[in-house]
């Protein structure tokens, strides 16, 4: 044990200082709330970030096996340096519901009083151990906040894609302090180091994402036409864009984007932020001409897709859409596009199903509600027949 002693006025002590946490934020909001008292957190453990942050307001010392006298003592959860605190009042802090929670809370003899942070953790304590306990909220000042900046790319992590420079705009905003959230949407998962960074695999259709976003991020080096910024203007996203020869063409330029040289020489990250909620225009893409290409003749796929076909299994395997397993040899009808899917599958080297025949047409069987309609129309035609025939009798005796 150490010889030395640290002579305090009011301690918080807690064993490990996570990087998130309630506990945590309570001595965030302690500190800041009495920045102007004697106070001192104590830990064993913690994170960097947390003590740095607290270390703004109040004194923060790892433990080291220090003798502490002090006026009051304030325990979380763990009170194992308690034996070497000498203080006129030990006080234990109940920042739990323990009533449900696997864990009982410390009553360590020395702690003389006990603060939950609730009524409904005092209860729970006093529940559960027969001792009293006092509440204090936890104290919390609401800070001023700042507008997420949402950014969006779908690319490559390439380098003619651009990863350098966003690698680049990355550091800048993060340097300027400006709070962003960056989705990328890209197979190359962490190729960038920033934690504002959200890697999302690829899907086929992501237009209302990038209608969310306050910029579609495109640093290409090279693009021929670019679909993403011609998505993105068209739901009216602006962009922030390398200075592309096809640029003009393809109707972007200052009133629906930032245009950046590609040594990122003009970036201006407190621009980029403050314009983000203030862009007002109006983009029509460049018009396509491809239906004075395309051959007139009218298509026969939808009908193509309506076709049946029987295929027969060459291996055994689990047909996902059916739930059923399907051994070898058995015969069965899918429709067209399934069929391809299922006869395009090589397992081990080989096809795992073959088409036998195409079905002209799908020989469905009459549903519960078919059957239905069916009985009630005979009825009718019964009961319109009955009726017809009684007025012949009718009109005979007359």
């Amino acid at each position: 044990m150490g010889d030395n002693m640290l002579e305090l006025e009011d301690i918080f002590y807690f064993y490990n200082i996570n990087s998130i946490g309630g506990v945590e934020t309570f001595f965030y909001q302690l500190a800041k709330r009495f920045e102007d008292r004697d106070i001192t957190v104590i830990f064993n453990t913690g994170d960097e970030t947390q003590v740095k942050r607290l270390k703004k307001y109040v004194r923060v010392i790892k433990y080291k096996n220090e003798k502490i006298k002090c006026k009051k003592a304030y325990f979380n959860y763990n009170t194992n340096i308690i034996d070497n605190v000498e203080a006129n009042e030990y006080i234990g802090l109940i920042h739990a519901d323990y009533k449900n929670i696997p864990y009982k809370p410390n009553t360590h003899p020395k702690l003389t009083k006990f603060i939950a942070v609730s009524e409904t953790a005092k209860k729970s304590f006093e529940d559960i151990t027969g001792k009293k306990c006092e509440v204090i909220y936890n104290p919390y000042e609401t800070e001023k906040t700042k507008r997420i900046l949402n950014l969006i790319s779908t690319t490559r992590l390439t380098k003619e894609k651009g990863k350098d420079r966003m690698v680049k705009l990355g550091e800048e905003l993060n340097k300027g302090g400006i709070p962003y959230l960056w989705i990328v949407f890209t197979n190359d998962i962490k190729e960038i180091d920033n934690p504002n960074i959200v890697y999302m695999k690829p899907r086929l259709d992501i237009i209302d994402y990038v209608a969310n976003a306050d910029y579609l991020v495109q640093l290409s080096s090279a693009e021929a036409y670019c679909y993403s910024i011609v998505e993105s203007l068209s739901v009216g996203t602006p962009v922030i864009t390398t200075n592309l020869p096809v640029l003009k063409e393809i109707g972007v330029n200052e009133n629906n984007s930032f245009i950046l040289d590609f040594n990122m020489s003009n970036l201006d990250v407190d621009k980029i932020y403050e314009k983000a909620d203030k862009f007002n225009f109006t983009y029509t893409p460049p018009k396509s001409e491809w239906e004075k290409e395309i051959t007139k003749k009218k298509s026969t796929y939808k009908e193509e897709l309506e076709k049946m076909k029987k295929i027969k299994a060459l291996q055994n395997y689990t047909d996902t859409v059916l739930n059923k397993n399907i051994v070898k040899g058995e015969e069965y009808i899918v429709d067209n596009e399934r069929a391809e899917v299922i006869t395009n599958y090589i397992f081990k080297g080989n096809p795992i199903a073959e088409v036998i025949e195409d079905i002209k047409e799908e020989v469905k069987e009459p549903t519960e509600d078919k059957i239905v309609e069916k009985m009630k129309e005979g009825t009718k035609k019964k009961t319109t027949k009955k009726k017809t025939t009684t007025k012949k009798k009718v009109a005979k005796k007359k």
